[in-house]
């Protein structure tokens, strides 16, 4: 896999950390990490934008849905990976509010995550961004 930037935002610390694993896993290892929607913030504004954002919908205090809304806006973000537990139209509403945002949907994610489905997603996203190189180069 190409090297990727992923910013993870979860405010569970186990989902956190078993996330960050799983990247590495995937020879991921530019990630970071946030627990809070300002957290995150704070994290792009030292770091620079990213390739893939993976966002928990519900949080403590501000919701995921706004770093969503922040990163199309800001264009800090070419992808999202939406990872709740939520209802099916929840999460397809999110899916639809980053599309409007201009950030490509790779998934949507219940919790909890599998390796495998995160793989597929990962692979997706590497094939695509392979072929768009490919045809920048004809």
């Amino acid at each position: 896999m190409q090297s990727l930037k992923v910013l993870i935002l979860e405010d569970n610390p186990f989902q956190l950390m078993a996330l960050h694993q799983m990247l590495n896993a995937f020879r991921i290892f530019d990630v970071l990490t946030a627990e809070s929607v300002d957290s995150a913030r704070e994290s792009l504004l030292k770091c620079g934008a990213i390739d893939l954002a993976i966002c928990d919908l519900y949080m403590d205090g501000t919701s995921g849905l706004e770093l969503i809304r922040e990163l199309g806006r800001a264009r800090s973000a070419r992808a999202v990976i939406i990872l709740s537990a939520a209802a099916p139209p929840v999460i397809e509403r999110a899916a639809q509010l980053a599309r409007k945002q201009g950030l490509r949907v790779l998934g949507c994610l219940s919790k909890p995550l599998t390796p495998g489905s995160l793989g597929q997603l990962l692979d997706s996203y590497q094939r695509t961004c392979s072929s768009a190189g490919a045809a920048k180069g004809n």
